[in-house]
């Protein structure tokens, strides 16, 4: 994938309720929650929606998956693509080479638009 193919639109972040819908519910706190299943252990898990962002005409979702490993708490970011089959809408895992090119582009989205944390940290 080429830079030009990266192109920042600062526009592209723009939830997609009537998707996010079908897939989250709202907790009590307002909000939108997911619950995933790990597919080598088949443990549930809730994973929060913290943004939805369209790259290249797909609509991809972040969430911030929070759980217990061994007594740690333990929370990361994943990138899942938001899709519609069959008049489903579906979370869909992303390959290995899709999710780098799709969390570099997140992060450079992200530093356009809410800057980089380094420089508010400075002032």
């Amino acid at each position: 994938m080429t830079d030009d193919n990266m192109d920042i639109n600062s526009n592209e972040i723009n939830p997609k309720d009537e998707l996010l819908d079908a897939v989250a519910e709202l907790d009590d706190d307002g909000d939108r929650v997911i619950e995933l299943t790990d597919d080598e252990t088949g443990e549930k898990f809730n994973a929060i929606v913290a943004d939805v962002f369209e790259m290249n005409g797909k609509n991809y979702v972040v969430l911030i998956v929070d759980y217990d490993e061994e007594d740690e708490d333990v929370e990361y970011y994943e990138i899942m693509a938001l899709v519609e089959k069959d008049g489903e809408v579906a979370l869909e895992t992303l390959s290995d080479k899709e999710h780098d090119i799709i969390d570099e582009y997140y992060i450079k989205l992200c530093d356009e638009l809410y800057g980089d944390d380094e420089e508010s940290e400075d002032e």
